[in-house]
């Protein structure tokens, strides 16, 4: 496998002087193109604030992050939006939909202005997530896990090498949380689409091919609590 995600020294300070908060210290990941990786970690561990640095949402305060060999770190917005655009997908826990939109508008919002000639791509991955009858519904209109269908086929519509979720169940019940994850291995299996979930979900952990944990902005590959805590790398 080659290598899809790099990330040497990456850390992010927030604030300043006594306000400051260190949300990521010193991380250093490697991500293999086709893995599907789970990051744990309690709340306020970092984890979010990774993925943002990894989707180009966010800047490092220190480090540097590749791309599928592109170092984006320093790329100015118009670049990072080709980046976001063409090679990384994300799902968030709260959907994020557009409640005036309906489903199958709110799968094209990436390709705008291109949108009309993708909309049947669209509608081919609102039947993928199972959605098909309901591609005209309001998401007011849709249950909890039919809203994060719709969010896992924005997030798909661009062929993005890599998606990034982020507590893609934490929304859900279990039967809807299972059916989501049963999805996104499938298209890890199928479609070799690299996976990294943040997530509290053990039974994402389970199914993942890798584990990673994250608290006080330090990645590990063995849990903190055991007698020998990480050195902030995973991966290299």
């Amino acid at each position: 496998m080659r290598e899809i995600i790099r990330a040497e020294g990456l850390t992010k300070i927030y604030g300043r002087g006594r306000a400051q908060i260190v949300a990521l210290d010193g991380v250093n990941l490697k991500v293999e193109r086709g893995e599907f990786i789970a990051i744990l970690g309690p709340s306020g561990s970092g984890k979010t604030t990774l993925l943002n640095l990894l989707g180009g949402l966010d800047r490092p305060t220190a480090g540097r992050i590749l791309i599928d060999g592109e170092d984006i770190t320093s790329l100015p917005e118009r670049e990072l939006y080709r980046v976001r655009r063409y090679k990384v997908g994300f799902i968030f826990q709260a959907y994020h939909l557009i409640p005036s939109l309906t489903a199958l508008q709110n799968v094209l919002l990436p390709l705008l202005p291109e949108r009309r000639r993708e909309e049947e791509k669209a509608r081919e991955l609102l039947r993928l997530v199972g959605l098909e009858g309901r591609e005209e519904h309001l998401p007011g209109e849709l249950s909890g896990g039919e809203q994060q269908r719709v969010a896992i086929a924005r997030a798909l519509v661009n062929d993005p090498a890599i998606v990034l979720a982020d507590e893609p169940t934490g929304n859900l019940d279990s039967k809807s949380g299972r059916d989501i994850l049963n999805f996104m291995l499938e298209l890890n299996r199928e479609r070799g689409v690299t996976f990294l979930v943040v997530t509290h979900d053990r039974k994402i952990a389970e199914e993942a091919r890798r584990i990673l944990y994250l608290k006080d902005g330090r990645l590990s590959e063995t849990p903190f609590d055991s007698e020998v805590e990480g050195d902030g790398s995973a991966g290299l």
